[in-house]
C-alpha cells in the first residue's frame, strides 16, 4: 500500500567515500560532510546562514536507537499499518505533507510500462520464500500438503500458502477486479480496449508456484533494502527461473521471522511493500511481508477474532501487495492514480461494513480476509467485477529503445501462454546481423545499422494461437539508454498538490500552492519556497534507485525572483539561500548537497535544473532516496519557484 515502491536493492547499502567526495567536491562542497557541518553556501558567498536542524521535528523525524528516520514519510509502493495511516490523515488538519489518503475521486491511468512491463498477463505466479533460520524447522501438513515451521508460533506460513492456492476458486470474485487493467495502450489512459493485454486471471490451485525455506543462515536482524534484494536473486536462482520469460508472470515473497524489524517496517510504521529489480534473469517483482502479527495495527483480529483472526494481516495486507503488483508489476510502470496510488492503496483500512470495505472471501481453501481494490470500471472500491478474458497467447510488447550500434545486442521477447504451451518466435524488420532465437525469443547479435528501426515480433504456439507486436528500436553510436525511461516522481508538475492530494512532504499548506502572487511554469500550481523567516521552508519526495539501473537524472524548472539584494546591487549579500538535499530513507543519514543557491542568482525568469545525481547515490541504488529542496530565509523577500521536476532512471 501506498506504493514504496517499490521497493529494489542489490548494491551496496553504504556510500563510496571516493565517490561522494568527488560529488561534493563538484558541487562546491569538500570532504565527505556531515548533516550538521555541511555548508549551506558556496564558499565564495559573502555571508553564510546559521546551521539547520537536519532532523526537524516538524517533518516527522524521530532517533530511534541512535538512527534518525523520518517516521511516516511518504515512500513508493508501500501499505502503511492501520496506526499510521490514521495518524497521517489526522495530519491533514492544516493540509500538511502529503499523507496516506484514499483518493476516490481520482482515476488510476497508465504510466507507459517500465522495461516492457506493465501488468501481469498470463496466469499470476507466487513464490514464498521464508527467509532466515529464525523460521525454524520445516515440515509438511498431511492433509493440506503445506509447508509448517517450528519457528512460526501464529502458523502464518500454511494460513499464506492456502491464500495463495485458493485464488481463482469458482467463488475468487475479488479476482476479477484486477482484471480490467492492462498494457500496451497509450501513457495516460484510464480505460482498456477488450483486445489490450489484460491482468490475468489466477487459477485456483496453480497461483503458488513454489515454497522455499531459507534456512541455512539467520536472517538479519534488520535487514536492509538492498540485502532483501540478494534473497530475491537468491530465490531466483533456487527456482531455476533464470531467463527473463519464466520470470514475465512471477512475483517472489519474502517473509521474514517473529521479532525481526526488516527494513526498519516497525519504526517506519508500515506492514509491507513491493517493488521491482533488473537482473541478467529479467526483471524481478518482489514483496517484503514482515511477520506481520508482531505489530497489531497490520491486520491482527482486523475482521475475525481468535487464533485464526490474528493472521487476518495476511490476507489484508498480503492480498494488498499481490493486487498492486499484477496491476503495476515493475513500478511504478503501469496504472497508479496523479499521487502514485495503486489500486490497493486507493481502498486501504476501509472498515467492514462500509461502502468499500473490507470482507472476509471464501475461496476453496478456506475463508479469508480481504480490502477491495479500485475500480476504474465502477469507479469505486469494490470486490466484485466483471472478468475482462486475455486471448489464449499474449506477446509482450517490447519498449520503444535505443541501443550502441556495433555492440552486441540482447532484446528479449516475452509471451504467455495461458495453458502453459511452448512458443514459437519470430520478427520482421531486423537491421542485418540481428537475429530472434525462435524458442526464447531473445534478440542477439551484432549490427551496424544506424538510425530507427520498425520492427515486428510474433508469437506462436502449437495450437495455432499467435499475436504480434510492433516497437522501435534506435541504433546509434555511442552509449544509449536501452529503454525509454518512465517517469519516477508523483505529481512532478504539483498538479495534485492539495490537501486532499498531496503526494510531496511538504513543510507547510501552503508551500505548494496556485496563489496568483507567482506563475507556475506550466498548469496551475508551483513550490513557493522562501516564504517563513521563521522556519525553512521545504518540499521532499522519496525516489526508489532500482537495482539493476545504474544512472539516477534529476531536472526541475527553478526561478528566483523577490526583491532582496540580487546580483545586479553592489555589494549585495546572500541573504536567503535554496539547497538540493539528499537523505537516505532507512538510516535518515544525510548524503549530499547538490547545489546550493542564494538570492544572488536571480534568474529573470523559470530555468530549467538538470543533474546528474549518480555520483552522490552510486551505492545508494537498491534503496530510497529523499529529495529534498530547502530554503533559509533571512530577509523573507525572495521566492524560489519550482515547478516541473522529473527524474529519471536508466
Amino acid at each position: 500500500m501506498p506504493a514504496a515502491r517499490p521497493r529494489h536493492r542489490g548494491a551496496l547499502r553504504r556510500l563510496l567515500l571516493g565517490a561522494l567526495a568527488l560529488g561534493l567536491a563538484a558541487a562546491g562542497s569538500t570532504g565527505t560532510a556531515s548533516a550538521q557541518d555541511r555548508p549551506q553556501v558556496p564558499s565564495s558567498s559573502p555571508t553564510a546562514p546559521a546551521p539547520k536542524d537536519p532532523h526537524p521535528a516538524a517533518e516527522g523525524w524521530q532517533q530511534i536507537d541512535g538512527t534518525w528516520v523520518q517516521v511516516g514519510a511518504t515512500r513508493p509502493h508501500v501499505m502503511p499499518n492501520a496506526d499510521t495511516f490514521a495518524q497521517r490523515q489526522a495530519a491533514k488538519t492544516h493540509g500538511v505533507t502529503a499523507s496516506p489518503r484514499n483518493n476516490y475521486d481520482l482515476q488510476m491511468t497508465y504510466r507507459g510500462g517500465q522495461d516492457s512491463i506493465g501488468v501481469t498477463t498470463g496466469q499470476p505466479k507466487v513464490y514464498l520464500i521464508y527467509w532466515g533460520s529464525q523460521w525454524g524447522t520445516p515440515g509438511t501438513d498431511p492433509a493440506t500438503g503445506n509447508v509448517t515451521l517450528s519457528g512460526d508460533p501464529d502458523a502464518a506460513a500454511p494460513y499464506q500458502q492456502d491464500f495463495f492456492k485458493g485464488l481463482g476458486s469458482t467463488t475468487d470474485t475479488w479476482s476479477k477486479v484486477m482484471t480490467q487493467y492492462c498494457e500496451g495502450i497509450t501513457p495516460g489512459t484510464s480505460y482498456c480496449p477488450p483486445e489490450a493485454n489484460h491482468v490475468g486471471m489466477p487459477v485456483a490451485g496453480q497461483t503458488l508456484a513454489g515454497v522455499w525455506v531459507d534456512n541455512a543462515k539467520p536472517a538479519p536482524k534488520a535487514a536492509t533494502e538492498p540485502e532483501i534484494a540478494a534473497e530475491v536473486i537468491a530465490a531466483a536462482q533456487h527456482f531455476g527461473n533464470g531467463d527473463p520469460t519464466q520470470n514475465r508472470d512471477v512475483q517472489y515473497v519474502i517473509n521474514t521471522g517473529q521479532g525481526l524489524d526488516s527494513d526498519k517496517w516497525k519504526e517506519l510504521g508500515y506492514c509491507a511493500w513491493h517493488t521491482f529489480m533488473r537482473s541478467s534473469a529479467g526483471t524481478l517483482a518482489y514483496t517484503l511481508m514482515p511477520y506481520l502479527t508482531d505489530v497489531p495495527a497490520c491486520g491482527t483480529n482486523w475482521i475475525n477474532p481468535g487464533a485464526r483472526g490474528r493472521l487476518d494481516g495476511y490476507g489484508i495486507i498480503g492480498g494488498h501487495e499481490y493486487a498492486e503488483t499484477i496491476t503495476d508489476q515493475n513500478p511504478s510502470g503501469a496504472w497508479t492514480d496523479a499521487t502514485g496510488q495503486e489500486n490497493g492503496d486507493k481502498c486501504s483500512w476501509i472498515p467492514v461494513g462500509r461502502n468499500g470495505g473490507m470482507f472476509n472471501l471464501q475461496l476453496s481453501t478456506g475463508s479469508f480476509p480481504v480490502q477491495t481494490t479500485w475500480s476504474n470500471y465502477d469507479h469505486l472500491c469494490t470486490g466484485d467485477d466483471p472478468v475482462f478474458a486475455n486471448a489464449p497467447l499474449l506477446v509482450t510488447q517490447p519498449c520503444e529503445q535505443t541501443v550502441q550500434s556495433g555492440k552486441p545486442v540482447d532484446i528479449p521477447v516475452l509471451a504467455s501462454d495461458r495453458a502453459g504451451r511452448p512458443v514459437t518466435y519470430s520478427a520482421k524488420g531486423l537491421p542485418a546481423g540481428l537475429r530472434i532465437a525462435p524458442t526464447t525469443g531473445r534478440i542477439t547479435g551484432t549490427t551496424h545499422a544506424t538510425g530507427w528501426k520498425t520492427i515486428t515480433v510474433v508469437g506462436r504456439d502449437d495450437q495455432g494461437n499467435s499475436q504480434s507486436q510492433t516497437f522501435k528500436a534506435g541504433f546509434f553510436h555511442g552509449p544509449q539508454t536501452g529503454c525509454t525511461p518512465i517517469e519516477q516522481l508523483n505529481d512532478p508538475g504539483f498538479e495534485n498538490g492539495t490537501a486532499d492530494h498531496g503526494v510531496w512532504n511538504a513543510s507547510g499548506y501552503n508551500v505548494i500552492t496556485p496563489s496568483t502572487a507567482h506563475q507556475a511554469h506550466g498548469g496551475a500550481t508551483y513550490a513557493w519556497l522562501g516564504q517563513n523567516t521563521a522556519n525553512d521552508d521545504s518540499i521532499t519526495q522519496w525516489v526508489e534507485t532500482t537495482p539493476g539501473y545504474s544512472k539516477e537524472q534529476l531536472s526541475f524548472w527553478l526561478n528566483i525572483t523577490g526583491s532582496a539584494q540580487g546580483a545586479s546591487a553592489p555589494g549585495g549579500t546572500a541573504a536567503d539561500t535554496l539547497s538540493l538535499e539528499l537523505y537516505d530513507q532507512w538510516s535518515g543519514n544525510y548524503l549530499a548537497t547538490v547545489k546550493t543557491w542564494t538570492n544572488l542568482d536571480a534568474t529573470d525568469g523559470y530555468r530549467q535544473q538538470s543533474f546528474d545525481l549518480t555520483p552522490y547515490v552510486a551505492a545508494e541504488f537498491g534503496s530510497t532516496v529523499g529529495i529534498k529542496l530547502v530554503a533559509h530565509s533571512t530577509s523573507g523577500k525572495t521566492a524560489f519557484l519550482i515547478d516541473d521536476a522529473s527524474v529519471k532512471l536508466t
